[in-house]
């Protein structure tokens, strides 16, 4: 039985499945769509956004990220001219959102929608930095793709999800990314400004991300851990 995480194993644990069984596999990205780019491209161009530090959330707009409390960062960080907020994607929790950043007068968030697959290296290329965000309680039992995405994009992480989750231990581990407190505004905007703040710090972890995802989540990389599983297979 394959996980594509380790924090999925104690749950198979207490089913009665054992450990020796189990066997992890990540999940893979297609490292020769999503590299690195020049941030003034297209997509940035078309929304105003290539001379802004950008802030993204791209994907699923739902309920179980706590995004309400990113439009609560953008608010305080409002005076902040050269910082823009992005959200790209669609989902239940959109309205709400959208509502929110209407009463508050935002003119620092921007809501795009879903863009064609071709465009997504574009699109996370646009960002300065991105998030991974999950409410408190979800990161342990939570791995989201899109991290591995990011990665391969050569952009910082911002994890904003419970301390040891997976994801947030894989973006400190490659030294692609930064621990965010889930939920919380203040902390978000510390780690934001320290990166706005610090461009080489930032520059640093995109390119230990592009790295790590090259030799961990790269197709390449994902056939050898299945040769290797089907080699220990056939061997017994």
């Amino acid at each position: 039985m394959t996980v594509i995480g380790e924090s999925f194993r104690p749950g198979l644990h207490e089913l009665g499945v054992d450990d020796k069984k189990i066997v992890l596999l990540y999940n893979w990205v297609d490292t020769d769509l999503i590299k690195p780019m020049q941030r003034d491209n297209a997509f940035s161009r078309e929304h105003n956004l290539h001379e802004k530090f950008v802030v993204m959330y791209a994907g699923n707009i739902g309920l179980s990220q706590g995004l309400e409390h990113v439009i609560t960062a953008a608010e305080r960080l409002s005076d902040h001219a050269d910082l823009h907020f992005v959200f790209v994607g669609e989902g239940a929790a959109q309205k709400q959102l959208m509502t929110l950043v209407k009463e508050c007068n935002l003119n620092n968030v921007t809501f795009i929608p879903f863009q064609p697959r071709e465009r997504l290296p574009e699109v996370l290329a646009a960002a300065s930095v991105s998030l991974v965000p999950l409410r408190y309680g979800i990161g342990a039992n939570s791995l989201p793709s899109k991290t591995y995405s990011i990665f391969a994009s050569g952009r910082p992480i911002l994890a904003c999800m419970d301390a040891g989750s997976e994801a947030a231990e894989l973006a400190v581990q490659s030294g692609a990314g930064i621990h965010v407190e889930p939920e919380d505004p203040e902390d978000l905007i510390d780690k934001i400004l320290y990166l706005k703040n610090n461009p080489e710090k930032s520059e640093q972890m995109g390119l230990r991300g592009r790295l790590w995802a090259e030799n961990y989540h790269s197709p390449g990389s994902a056939a050898k851990e299945i040769e290797n599983l089907f080699k220990q297979l056939f061997s017994v």
